[in-house]
């Protein structure tokens, strides 16, 4: 029997058990992170352990479902939309209130968003930017139309706007506890969310404990402790002594031992994040397109997936994924092997060979081993690879800065909406990062077309523009696809109804998430 299908039926044999036991209230659930941030201040990115915290202890006025696509309501009860795509009516639930006894009311929600460019407001910090992933550049207007009733007036329609008010950034937070604590909000937060802090220490873990006045009723869990760990190896080793319960990040490859323990449950996510290599078009020799085509035939995506990932992949097409609106999976046709094309590409380059390379990345995880076999596949064809293990603050400092050729990373699908992923490619919305886009000679089409995908409010429409974004992504480059990661979620197995589809999504949300004590 295949690993595929053994974990397959693992998993059905375990939603089985877990749907004849009746849900129970209690108890105390380890989650393992990769790290832990040393603030959870939502203007900032600090890493998905921070993500995490906040995914539990907030709340926005919307909630995305990533098994529908779908935009439920959470603090917002309701909404209405005008007809021109530009003004957002949202009644606020009645009888919500902040961890700290404060009512959520209109005038709490505005300023929360606010607080991001209100100099004025004593929780202001000065570069703040995270606001940008909810929308905030294209508001022309927020305000409180009266205690329960927010108006929200966009500059230009965006199809994706109520996906973004799902996202961290979004969360509301008390007006009480950001006049308290100002710009410590971050070790000090205050959300509206099923669970709330109890204790955070920097850099290391948060425990949580149930929120008994939350609107929706009180959490299963009393108690949740969200710990970072500084490699996969000791959260194998936690995981496999029963001191963690629930992770993402264990190493791919110990599925099948864990699978064997009887302890651990394997479910698989769904493809919702891309895995890539960014070509900046800023430097030599990744500035010429010819060298950006070499690149991506060069690389063997199958034995990516099997050598790298264990399985935990299908193989890439396009910025987009398989569950994304729009999704065109004729992009397999070029994001394949094929090392003579490659040789091809850098014939017409004109460079001599090898051509020296520089590959960045981050040093966990499973990027070290994509980059030795990325290293080898390029070398085959003409390239002298130099690999740069950096850690992640070194990573994306010389991202910002432009000193990268060739670096490997990821996009998770943190909103069940194309431009989620689509927008990386944008000169004004996305920062330069890993491509340095913006210097691409038809960049003005890219902004064009992921423009045009907002604009768009018919399904069908907006899916043909994208499918035009994703060739003209393929003819130039920025990314070299790898594949779409198909994650394992490891769970303990007396803990049920965790949202997997959520979890491979990089959204840890624990608020029907309960432990089976039999």
């Amino acid at each position: 029997m295949s690993r595929i299908r053994f974990t397959v039926l693992a998993s059905i044999v375990f939603l089985l058990l877990g749907a004849a036991s009746a849900q129970q209230f209690g108890g105390t659930l380890v989650v393992a992170a990769e790290s832990m941030g040393d603030t959870l201040e939502p203007g900032l990115w600090t890493g998905f352990g921070s993500i995490h915290v906040l995914d539990n202890v907030g709340e926005g006025l919307i909630r995305s479902d990533f098994v529908s696509g779908e935009p439920r309501p959470a603090l917002a009860e309701s909404w209405e939309i005008s007809e021109d795509g530009l003004t957002y009516t949202f009644k606020i639930r009645q009888g919500a209130t902040f961890h700290d006894g404060t009512p959520v009311d209109a005038a709490a929600v505005v300023r929360s968003f606010k607080r991001f460019s209100n100099e004025e407001d004593p929780s202001f910090i000065s570069g703040m930017y995270m606001q940008f992933s909810h929308g905030d550049p294209n508001w022309e207007s927020l305000q409180a139309i009266d205690d329960a009733t927010v108006e929200l007036v966009l500059k230009a329609p965006d199809s994706a706007q109520l996906h973004r008010l799902s996202r961290p950034s979004a969360y509301i937070i008390s007006p009480t506890a950001l006049d308290s604590f100002g710009t410590d909000i971050g070790i000090n937060y205050v959300g509206a969310g099923p669970f709330k802090i109890e204790n955070f220490v920097l850099g290391q873990e948060a425990t949580l404990v149930a929120f008994e006045e939350y609107w929706a009723g009180r959490p299963f869990l009393d108690k949740i402790v969200i710990r970072g760990f500084p490699d996969e190896a000791s959260i194998l080793a936690a995981l496999e002594a029963g001191e963690v319960d629930y992770t993402t990040y264990a190493p791919f490859l110990s599925v099948s031992r864990l699978q064997r323990s009887g302890t651990v449950n394997v479910e698989v996510g769904p493809a919702l994040v891309d895995l890539f290599i960014g070509a900046s078009a800023k430097n030599a020799p990744t500035s010429d397109v010819n060298i950006r085509q070499a690149v991506n035939y060069a690389i063997n995506r199958d034995n990516i997936i099997i050598a790298g990932l264990d399985g935990f992949a299908e193989p890439p097409a396009s910025i987009l994924s398989p569950t994304d609106l729009g999704f065109d999976a004729s992009g397999r046709d070029i994001s394949r092997y094929d090392p003579e094309l490659a040789r091809e590409f850098i014939a017409k380059s004109g460079l001599e060979t090898p051509i020296p390379i520089e590959l960045a990345f981050e040093n966990n995880r499973f990027w070290p081993q994509l980059a030795e076999l990325v290293k080898t596949d390029l070398e085959a064809v003409g390239f002298d690879v130099t690999l740069d293990r950096l850690d992640s603050g070194t990573f994306w400092a010389k991202a910002g800065d432009g000193e990268l050729q060739l670096s490997i990373n990821q996009r998770s699908t943190f909103i069940p909406d194309p431009d989620d992923k689509a927008l990386m490619l944008h000169s004004v919305r996305a920062a330069p990062g890993q491509t340095w886009h913006a210097l691409l000679p038809n960049i003005a089409e890219f902004d064009r077309l992921i423009d045009a995908g907002l604009l768009e409010l018919d399904s069908d429409k907006r899916s043909a523009i994208y499918a035009e974004l994703q060739a003209l992504a393929l003819e130039q480059m920025p990314y070299i696809y790898l594949g779409y990661l198909t994650p394992p979620v490891f769970v303990a197995n007396h803990v049920r109804d965790v949202p997997v589809a959520q979890a491979a999504a990089g959204r840890v949300v624990l608020r029907d998430v309960w432990l089976d004590a039999n």
